[in-house]
């Protein structure tokens, strides 16, 4: 029985929602490590990632999502043990920091690509080299961002610890405040602004700066369906972007207003906060299965990596198999098939490049998303 304000409800363990979340972490635990990971690999195969800014930020949001997927089986755990911690103190406070360290530094790499994106766009028709090329600047960037997102993520492992509650005293892993709910009111209140307005806002910002400069210069442009591809990228990345974290950042700022004292605590909350609020936060973690395929697979030299990837995979298999080519005219026929396999990422540029013409003086890095 919880009771708060004269309201008094009974405590509902929800097993099926609490084994649905579990399932859903896994699941999301698992698209995260391999999707990050194959975005990562993506960007040193290809050689891209010391060629550009922003490919250095879509390697770092990578990394950050991929330690972020590494902490959710930890907290599926916990759901399956009915809100349990069976770890300890120690990883408590840790798994708690990296939560939250890679839930800002995701916000804040989406916000830093954004920028530099319609950075690249605004400089493009100026002779003199643009700030936003330096790789000096993509590495204080970086180093900034991660800075950042450790200064925010910082009180949720100092105030994480272990708390029995429950009626049979289960050991849980909570943010404990000081007395009072201003201390918790103000953290979820940074939370939003930190991690959802302020973000949110910078990147709509640079995407219409950025469609804006594109309409303007359209009689540069000499594709326009290229054009038209980089503002379905652009409406894709905005959209994504609020549908994973709206719904959670509504019920968090709803719970900042209780908090605050701004607003009573009601049966509309506390139902929204059992029921809704699990939903919520799932649909939030899945962003980080949406992000490397908006950012890398939507690319060209990317989506060709891939595909010579999965074509020496198949061919390995296939190779192995009992029933495989084992004649020597079969052999022969797998050896030619392997010269233009390792000449198909150049060969396949070549054709992408006579097809699209890029627009005019703009970097090649700025017409894709």
């Amino acid at each position: 029985m919880s009771s708060m304000d004269g309201l008094e409800f009974l405590d509902d363990g929800s097993p099926c929602l609490r084994i649905f979340m579990s399932v859903v972490y896994f699941i999301v635990a698992t698209a995260g490590v391999l999707g990050n990971l194959l975005v990562m690999f993506l960007l040193y195969s290809t050689h891209t990632i010391t060629t550009g800014t922003i490919n250095v930020f879509v390697f770092n949001l990578a990394l950050a999502q991929l330690l972020f997927s590494l902490a959710l089986p930890f907290w599926a755990i916990e759901f399956i043990l009915d809100y349990s911690w069976p770890f300890g103190l120690a990883t408590c406070k840790a798994v708690s920091l990296l939560t939250g360290l890679n839930v800002y530094a995701s916000c804040f790499f989406l916000t830093a690509m954004s920028v530099t994106r319609y950075c690249y766009v605004a400089t493009a028709l100026s002779r003199s080299k643009s700030l936003c090329s330096s790789s000096l600047t993509s590495l204080v960037v970086t180093a900034s961002i991660w800075a950042a997102a450790l200064i925010a993520a910082t009180p949720r492992a100092v105030f994480a610890d272990l708390t029995r509650v429950g009626r049979d005293s289960d050991t849980a892993c909570l943010l404990r405040f000081p007395d009072g709910t201003a201390w918790l009111g103000i953290n979820q209140l940074l939370r939003v602004v930190l991690g959802f307005l302020l973000p949110y806002a910078i990147i709509t910002a640079s995407y219409l700066l950025l469609l804006h400069f594109l309409c303007q210069h359209k009689l540069r442009c000499t594709n326009s369906r290229r054009t038209a591809d980089i503002s379905k990228s652009v409406a894709v990345v905005v959209l994504s972007f609020c549908a994973c974290w709206f719904p959670y950042n509504i019920l968090t700022f709803w719970s900042v207003l209780i908090q605050l004292d701004i607003v009573d605590y009601s049966h509309s909350f506390y139902f929204a906060q059992t029921y809704f609020f699990p939903l919520a936060n799932c649909l939030a973690f899945t962003s980080s299965c949406f992000n490397p395929v908006i950012y890398c697979l939507v690319r060209k030299e990317y989506r060709l990596a891939l595909h010579n990837v999965l074509f020496k995979l198949s061919l390995a298999i296939m190779s192995k198999m009992p029933y495989g080519i084992n004649s020597e005219e079969g052999s022969g026929q797998a050896g030619q098939h392997a010269i233009p396999l390792n000449d198909m990422y150049s060969q396949t540029s070549q054709t992408d490049t006579r097809r699209y013409v890029p627009l005019s003086t703009l970097p090649t890095e700025v017409s894709t998303i």
